[in-house]
């Protein structure tokens, strides 16, 4: 990778709340088929791209406790901002507690700059 930067990275991290682990497998598939699917196909065609997803299998001391993962390349803050509020709209986080980070896509010395440079605020 270059300095320059490659657009919007989204990191989507999630884990199944008790409210879907309550759902019938076919009321699980159809609020795919119905919400998920077409919401995300719409986010691609607009410019999306799912970069990787992910079963967290992480035994490591710094695991994080989730499940999922999801890694995107959007165009920019707004569009990331735009698929959050999708989830949120479609009811996704009703049955997925998620967390996001997201940032434009810089270098790795780029990253290292900003590490050394790090002051305490």
């Amino acid at each position: 990778m270059s300095d320059e930067t490659s657009g919007y990275i989204l990191t989507e991290i999630w884990n199944a709340r008790p409210s879907w682990l309550s759902l019938s497998v076919e009321e699980r598939q159809r609020f795919f088929d119905e919400k998920v699917g077409p919401f995300l196909g719409l986010m691609v065609e607009s410019g999306a791209e799912i970069l990787a997803c992910a079963i967290n299998n992480n035994d490591g001391a710094e695991r994080i406790d989730y499940r999922y993962m999801a890694v995107w390349r959007l165009p920019d803050k707004a569009f990331s901002d735009r698929l959050e509020a999708g989830a949120r709209e479609l009811g996704f986080l009703d049955y997925f507690e998620q967390a996001n980070f997201s940032g434009v896509a810089i270098s790795p010395p780029a990253l290292n700059s900003d590490i050394v440079g790090l002051e305490l605020q």
